[in-house]
């Protein structure tokens, strides 16, 4: 603004008028990290369809082209043709990635870390332990080539920029909101991904181990009661596990392959973030590509299952395969943050208030400015009630922001702090649904209670 006028006339000044809009963050932008065949290796890349990953880590294989008789294409001067074959799907990322996208997904961030570890090949079959000979057989790495271990190279090293490896190459992508390690149960790699993710205020999805004898290796009984206890292992406020794994068709063998539940639980979120909002519990959701589970479970069995924080995959007769749970894996030791979405609304309106207020830094630390913040962070909480994220029956009841002299005293002040309070209060899915139901005689009227 200027000071001073010299010359008669009439000026125009811009003047801010102090509204800076809150936009919500993304939520269903999901990271994936595991082995792939090719392409970029410790490095974020940024694919949003299925064609897309497959033209950046598995590719295409030159071979002969053949005739409908099986022979050999030649050209005129008796070459062989060559054709572009597509690669087959191997690595359990890129069985996640088709799933993902398959079942809702549109945008993620892939970091491979090399390895080519073989969902298919290279799976050991741990229903067949008896057989030690065959196991060491199936373990023995190839003549030759260099052993490689995937999870130390999934936990990776952070040695700064551009010489970050494993999940610290995420740190370089500010729009995750979602981690997924598909098909990797080790207990080493899942408590450095939970810490990862309580750290920068990121969702986990975890994978159970494929078969139940593999809850061995957590010290844990190879039963359902030993897979509940898995739960209380991985407590995180930040993570949710499901079970058990899915069975798709695998066009390479004409069979079916059971695959990790992340990838198709990981487009589900999106699914469902896209479709109702991230409010929504992703849960009774139809699993696309499914058709068989590697195992079933009765009402029973999961019972105990939900109340540790289980999240199960269910296949019912009449309604087909669908995620049947959505708690944290901390459900039981913090039932505040017993349930997925809640834990990922928090997330998202966190993020927002702290992307959305940075305009204040090193702002005047008066009055105005908190007049300002309060202002702004109430338009946003208003329309994320509006959207139906927030539970009461109006945006008072819904959420309270309070940046004033009470919550900013002259000690804050000296301090260069300025401190809002914000508290909503978010919707909880409807669990269980219960119907009372009693005999009416007939004729007899319906009667109401008059108690207040």
């Amino acid at each position: 603004m200027a000071l001073e006028y010299y010359t008669p006339g009439v000026y125009v000044e811009e003047v801010s008028s102090g509204f800076k809009p809150i936009t919500g963050v993304p939520t269903s932008i999901i990271g994936f990290i595991g082995s792939a065949k090719k392409g970029k290796v410790n490095k974020p890349v940024q694919v949003t369809t299925w064609a897309s990953y497959f033209d950046e880590f598995i590719g295409y294989n030159t071979q002969d082209k053949l005739n409908p008789r099986g022979g050999v294409e030649k050209d005129a001067l008796g070459n062989p043709i060559k054709e572009n074959v597509p690669n087959s799907k191997t690595t359990d990322l890129d069985w996640a990635m088709y799933a993902f996208f398959n079942n809702g997904g549109a945008k993620a961030y892939v970091v491979s870390v090399g390895g080519n570890s073989s969902a298919v090949e290279n799976k050991i079959d741990v229903s067949k332990k008896d057989d030690k000979k065959d196991d060491k057989k199936k373990e023995q790495p190839t003549m030759g080539a260099k052993s490689f271990d995937l999870t130390n190279a999934i936990i990776g090293n952070d040695g700064g920029p551009d010489k970050r490896t494993g999940m610290h190459c995420f740190k370089e992508v500010d729009e995750i909101s979602v981690l997924v390690a598909p098909g990797i149960v080790a207990s080493a790699v899942q408590q450095e991904i939970l810490s990862y993710c309580e750290t920068f205020n990121i969702f986990a999805i975890l994978d159970a181990p494929q078969k139940l004898e593999q809850l061995r290796d957590y010290g844990l009984s190879t039963d359902l009661n030993g897979l509940s206890g898995l739960s209380a292992k991985c407590a995180s406020k930040q993570a949710a596990i499901y079970f058990p794994w899915v069975k798709t068709y695998n066009p390479d063998t004409k069979s079916t392959i059971s695959v990790a539940p992340s990838g198709f639980v990981a487009g589900i979120y999106s699914r469902s973030d896209k479709e109702r909002g991230v409010h929504k519990a992703p849960a009774n959701e139809i699993v696309r590509l499914a058709t068989e589970l590697e195992y079933n479970l009765s009402d029973a069995e999961q019972e105990t299952l939900n109340q540790n924080g289980v999240n199960c995959i269910r296949n019912f007769s009449d309604s087909g395969i669908r995620v049947w749970g959505a708690r944290t894996t901390i459900c039981v030791a913090d039932p505040e943050w017993k349930y997925v979405n809640v834990r990922r609304l928090f997330n998202m309106v966190e993020k927002s208030l702290q992307v959305g207020s940075k305009w204040a830094v090193f702002e005047p630390n008066d009055v105005f400015l908190w007049k300002k913040l309060k202002r702004n962070v109430t338009a946003f909480l208003t329309r994320v009630y509006n959207s139906g994220a927030l539970a009461g029956g109006s945006a008072d009841e819904a959420f309270f922001v309070r940046c004033d002299a009470s919550t900013n005293p002259n000690e804050n002040i000296d301090s260069g702090i300025v401190t809002i309070e914000v508290g909503i209060a978010p919707v909880k899915p409807a669990e269980f649904i219960v119907f009372r139901i009693s005999q009416k005689a007939p004729g007899a009227e319906e009667t109401e209670s008059t108690e207040e």
